[in-house]
């Protein structure tokens, strides 16, 4: 009779779970139309090493080595599926998306997987505490399906290169529900212990080949320990077992990420910004009350891909809000710690919500908010906030519970479809996005950059349209020299006078602060816009710019390496661009084209035996065949030099 009872649940937490993999497929269905954006375009539509179109080895190597970001980020699994996705399709972005939302989809199934392990082991842990008409097969179906529709998660999917994110989230929530179901065993028999190292070693081992955010996996599974169980089992006894494993995937694996950390994070391979490591955690707490209010209570004007334009806090009192910001985020800790044993679940939600922001909002100087960041850690707070509205208290009965799922359901999926709606085009969504961030720059940057492009097929009015607007907001707080850049390089090309004060801007921003990636990215446009004669103002511009650039501590392996080319082709100074390449080399060593470049500097410097050293290098950590292409071509210019 029990089991009769119990198969109808079941059967009916799947057909939730089911339909609502269905409504999401139709929430999202507008947004698979548009195009590729932002970083898309560095990650796959510029990345030639991505665009596979053969079986070789060595290309599919190729383009798992081929994420833009330097020697402290690999993410090598997660570049082969875009390489897949170009060998079958091409660059059609409808199927990246669709290959986005079908991730997305096997995620929503596997968080009610790991939901419903939860609530198992939840309920062998509480006993009879547990209110019986507690469902939890229903219950995590109930949150996965909200999940799965919740607009803040829809940069996961319909963003292409956000794939990182949400693949990496696939071995997170694969690991968390092996590890529950074999945690539930190993508390009530202290047996089957090899189950909990494979289900965190394993999952966390691939899902770091995506994303290093996988890293966390053993994190969210102590805290669902700390929270339930407190290392102890069902007789009462701390487990041994549970000391051993937390101290292998947890302590050791913490230590060397610290010391990873450190190997980069303060120095030349970090990422550039206008803000230091005091004020980005001060911010950060504004951008994680941020991040709750979007989550629980989201609108379309609130939800954007970009928020380059928040206020950057300066002290607790400077914007006002930090210090209240703070205020809330420690009581919201405190209260989960201090409900831990009445209100577990809520407790395990609001600790998974700040450990799943333990990268991206802490001392790594990332961008200040994106909400892909949000991806696991919004799973979080749904299950916190059920908590508190139902499964450990508030709504006890049935029809109270299905109208407020169905009520709140329908307006995350509502939104999300807007909002999908919005990225259905990519001149729409650049559009408004715009509208939403008037002071974003990047928002604006993308808008005039759309319609500049968009200027082939509708017109001069366009192009003029997007020139203006990089005028107009080039003045933008935070806004790099990619505006005065794009409106020097392209007024140049079509032979129209160039204002000089878009030189002297680029000047002033230089001196203002060290040079991110995207500025020595223009500062290698302007070598090109110089060295074919387009640009027309005298070079003396190029070698103030330069002096600004390379003025601060540690420059990057890329600026060394434009550096280099300013320095052999516009300045015929080859001793300059070799000691640049060289530092290029040592900071990144595994990028081709500096080594390539540097080749050719030193073939044209007389030096071929250094050159052929060079090239003998490249053979030596040639691992994969990664670097053919650049060996073949040092190798065709040594023999020209023979």
């Amino acid at each position: 009779m029990l089991k009769a009872r119990a198969f109808p649940k079941e059967s009916m937490a799947w057909a939730l779970i089911g339909l609502m993999v269905v409504v999401t497929t139709v929430v999202y269905a507008p947004g698979l139309a548009g195009g590729f954006i932002y970083d898309d375009s560095t990650f796959i539509v510029g990345n030639d090493a991505v665009h596979v179109v053969s079986t070789d080895l060595s290309d599919w190597a190729a383009a798992a080595f081929s994420f833009p970001g330097g020697a402290h980020q690999g993410r090598w699994l997660g570049m082969l599926t875009f390489a897949a996705n170009h060998y079958f399709n091409g660059l059609d972005p409808h199927a990246f998306k669709l290959t986005n939302l079908a991730i997305h989809l096997l995620n929503g199934v596997l968080a009610f997987l790991a939901l419903r392990a939860l609530f198992a082991w939840y309920r062998d842990c509480r006993g009879a505490s547990v209110d019986r008409n507690f469902d939890g097969a229903m219950a995590a179906a109930a949150i996965a399906g909200l999940w799965l529709v919740l607009p803040i998660n829809l940069t996961g999917v319909l963003y292409v290169s956000q794939r990182l994110e949400a693949l990496s989230t696939t071995f997170v929530l694969l690991g968390l529900w092996l590890y529950l179901r074999a945690r539930a065993i190993h508390w009530r028999s202290n047996g089957g212990s090899w189950r909990l190292w494979l289900s965190l070693a394993a999952c966390t081992g691939v899902g770091v080949l995506v994303k290093e955010s996988a890293i966390l996996l053993p994190l969210y599974a102590a805290c669902t320990e700390w929270s339930l169980a407190g290392t102890r089992n069902a007789d009462g006894k701390p487990s041994r077992t549970i000391w051993i494993l937390y101290g292998a995937v947890l302590a050791l694996p913490t230590l060397i990420g610290l010391i990873w950390l450190g190997s980069w994070v303060f120095g030349p391979e970090a990422y550039a910004h206008s803000f230091d490591t005091p004020q980005r955690l001060l911010t950060e707490a504004r951008v994680l009350v941020g991040y709750i209010g979007w989550t629980f209570a989201p609108s379309l004007d609130a939800l954007t891909l970009y928020h380059d334009d928040i206020e950057v806090s300066r002290s607790l009192f400077d914007p006002l809000t930090t210090l209240a910001s703070v205020a809330c985020l420690g009581a919201l800790l405190s209260i989960a710690i201090w409900q831990r044993k009445r209100r577990p679940l809520f407790s395990i939600g609001v600790m998974w919500f700040f450990c799943g922001h333990l990268l991206t909002a802490t001392i790594i100087p990332l961008l200040l908010a994106f909400e892909h960041r949000n991806y696991f850690p919004s799973l979080g707070l749904l299950l916190a906030g059920a908590s508190v509205v139902s499964l450990e208290g508030g709504l006890r009965r049935s029809v109270p519970r299905i109208f407020a799922f169905v009520l709140i359901g329908s307006f995350y999926a509502f939104t999300t479809w807007m909002r999908a709606q919005e990225w259905s085009d990519p001149v729409r969504l650049v559009t408004s996005e715009a509208s939403k961030r008037p002071e974003s720059p990047l928002a604006q940057y993308e808008m005039a950059a759309t319609l500049i492009k968009a200027g082939a097929t509708q017109g001069p009015t366009a192009v003029e349209q997007g020139l203006r607007i990089l005028d107009e907001k080039r003045h933008l707080n935070g806004a790099g020299m990619s505006y005065e850049q794009a409106l020097i390089t392209l007024t140049s090309d079509a032979g129209a006078p160039v204002d000089p004060d878009w030189y002297a801007s680029i000047l002033k921003k230089l001196r203002a602060g060290p040079p991110s990636s995207q500025d020595t990215r223009a500062l290698q446009y302007l070598n090109e816009c110089f060295a074919n004669g387009k640009c027309k103002v005298d070079r003396s511009f190029l070698d103030e710019a330069y002096a600004a650039a390379m003025s601060y501590p540690r420059p990057s392996a890329l600026l060394y390496y434009v550096h280099s080319q300013y320095a052999a082709f516009l300045k015929n100074d080859y001793v300059q661009a070799e000691q640049d390449l060289r530092k290029s080399v040592a900071m990144s060593p595994f990028d081709p084209g500096a080594r390539e470049a540097l080749v050719t500097i030193l073939i044209r410097s007389g030096k071929r035996s250094e050159a052929e050293a060079v090239a003998e290098q490249m053979r030596s950590i040639n691992h994969f065949g990664v670097l053919d292409d650049a060996i073949r071509d040092a190798e065709r210019q040594l023999q020209k030099a023979k």
